[in-house]
C-alpha cells in the first residue's frame, strides 16, 4: 500500500524540526545564551505541535474531546512563533536593547493565549466539533478563535520577515543566508495566515473557493510545509556551517600542528577534551586545543628562531601586494625556517617578532582558526617550505654534517 503524500510531508517536516532541535540543544549545552535557549524552546514547541497535529485516525483520543489536540497545537504554535521572534531579535539587535523588545512581544503572547483559551471554552469545546477549522465558521466563537490565532501568528511572521530585512546589511556568509531563509519562511507563514483568513471569510459567506485548503496538495499544507522547512533551514545554516568549517580547519591545521608539537612535545596536551558529542570529542574543544598548542610553541621555544627578515624576504613581489595568501605563505616559510634553524643554528632573538594573527586583532577563536588554517595549508603545500624542510631531513640523515 503506498504511503499517502500527506504523511510523507508530515514525516519530512517532523524529521527536519527534530534534527534542528537536537542540534540546537547541543549548541545550547555548549553555550547557554538567551538566544540559543529561545531557539530550543521554539523548536521544542513546534516539534510537539507537529506530533499532536498528525492525523492518527482517532479523533477523540485525548480525554474524549476531539478538538482538544487541535487547541493544544494552536497554543504550542503561538508559543513557538513567539520564541522564534525572540531568537531573531538576538540575531539582529544589540543585546542591551532586546529585553524591552521582548517585553512587548511577551504581553502580546499572553493576551493572545488568554483570548484563545476563553474562546475555546465558549466555542469549539461545547460545540462538540470534530476539529477547529474554517468549515465551522458559522459559529461566532469559532470564527473569533481562528481570528485570534491567525492574527497573532501573522504578527509573529511579519516580525520575522521585518527583522529579516537586515540580511542585506550583513557580509556574505552563512549568517546572511540563514537570515534570508528565515525571512522566506516567514513570508510563507504570512501567506498561510492570509489564506486561512480569506478561506474562513469565503466559507462564512457560503462561497466555494476553487482551490483545496487541506489534503495532499491543499494550500494550507503546502504553505505550512514550505514555511517550516525554510525556517528550519534558516535556523540551521548559521549553526551547522560554522561547525563544518571548524572541522575543515581542524584537518588543515594537522601538518603544522604535527611538526610544531614534534619540535616541542612537552607542550602537547595529554588529556583529551572532556565534552563529547555522540561519543566523539566536541570539535570546538579540539580546535581550541590545537590552536593553543600551536600558539604555545610559536610564542615559547620556537620564538627565538622566528626571523622577521625571513618573513619580509618571503613576501612575494610588489604586484602580489600583502594579500592574505601572500602573508600566509610568508608566515609558513618563516615557521619552516625557524624549525630548521632551531635544529642547526643560533637563535635570532628578534626585537619585533612575527605576529601569527589575522589582519585585524580578534578574540574570536573561529577567525584565528581560519587564519592559522590558511597558514597551515601554505605550510603543507608550498614548494618553498618543502625545500626548507628538506634541509632538516638532510642534516638528520648526515651525522657528519
Amino acid at each position: 500500500m503506498p504511503i499517502p503524500v500527506a504523511q510523507v510531508q508530515q514525516l519530512l517536516t517532523w524529521l527536519a524540526v527534530t534534527a534542528a532541535l537536537l542540534y540546537w540543544i547541543r549548541s545550547w549545552r555548549r553555550s547557554r545564551t538567551p538566544g540559543l535557549l529561545a531557539m530550543v524552546k521554539a523548536l521544542a514547541a513546534l516539534n510537539v505541535a507537529l506530533i499532536l497535529g498528525t492525523d492518527w485516525g482517532v479523533h477523540d483520543w485525548l480525554f474524549g474531546i476531539p478538538t482538544l489536540p487541535n487547541y493544544i497545537v494552536h497554543v504550542l504554535t503561538l508559543s513557538s512563533a513567539y520564541w522564534l521572534q525572540v531568537f531573531v531579535l538576538y540575531l539582529a539587535h544589540p543585546v542591551d536593547t532586546i529585553p524591552a523588545k521582548v517585553r512587548i512581544r511577551t504581553r502580546l503572547l499572553i493576551g493572545a493565549q488568554l483570548a484563545l483559551c476563553v474562546l475555546y471554552l465558549l466555542g469549539p469545546l461545547p460545540g462538540n466539533l470534530p476539529a477547529i477549522t474554517a468549515e465551522a465558521g458559522n459559529h461566532t466563537f469559532v470564527v473569533a478563535y481562528l481570528a485570534v490565532f491567525e492574527l497573532y501568528l501573522g504578527l509573529a511572521m511579519f516580525d520575522v520577515v521585518y527583522v529579516g530585512r537586515h540580511a542585506k546589511d550583513l557580509p556574505r556568509g552563512y549568517l546572511r543566508t540563514g537570515l534570508r531563509l528565515l525571512r522566506w519562511g516567514g513570508i510563507c507563514g504570512l501567506a498561510f495566515v492570509a489564506h486561512k483568513a480569506l478561506y474562513s471569510l469565503a466559507v462564512r459567506f457560503n462561497l466555494n473557493p476553487p482551490w483545496a485548503e487541506l489534503g495532499n496538495i491543499g494550500a494550507s499544507r503546502v504553505l505550512t510545509t514550505a514555511g517550516i522547512l525554510l525556517l528550519m533551514a534558516g535556523v540551521t545554516v548559521p549553526a551547522v556551517v560554522p561547525r563544518r568549517q571548524l572541522r575543515r580547519h581542524y584537518r588543515a591545521l594537522e601538518p603544522l600542528w604535527r611538526d610544531l608539537t614534534t619540535f616541542a612535545p612537552e607542550l602537547r596536551y595529554d588529556a583529551p577534551p572532556t565534552r563529547r558529542v555522540f561519543g566523539r570529542p566536541d570539535v570546538t574543544d579540539l580546535v581550541r586545543t590545537r590552536l593553543t598548542e600551536i600558539n604555545d610553541v610559536l610564542v615559547g621555544p620556537l620564538q627565538p628562531y622566528l626571523d622577521p627578515a625571513v618573513y619580509t624576504a618571503a613576501l612575494q613581489p610588489a604586484e602580489a601586494g600583502t594579500s592574505s595568501a601572500n602573508r600566509a605563505h610568508a608566515q609558513a616559510v618563516t615557521i619552516a625556517t625557524a624549525l630548521v634553524t632551531a635544529e642547526h643554528g643560533a637563535p635570532v632573538h628578534a626585537e619585533h617578532p612575527v605576529a601569527f594573527t589575522p589582519d585585524e586583532a580578534t578574540d574570536d577563536y573561529r577567525e584565528e582558526a581560519a587564519w592559522l588554517a590558511t597558514v597551515a595549508t601554505a605550510y603543507s603545500t608550498s614548494t618553498t617550505v618543502a625545500e626548507i624542510l628538506k634541509e632538516t631531513s638532510s642534516h638528520a640523515a648526515d651525522p657528519v654534517h
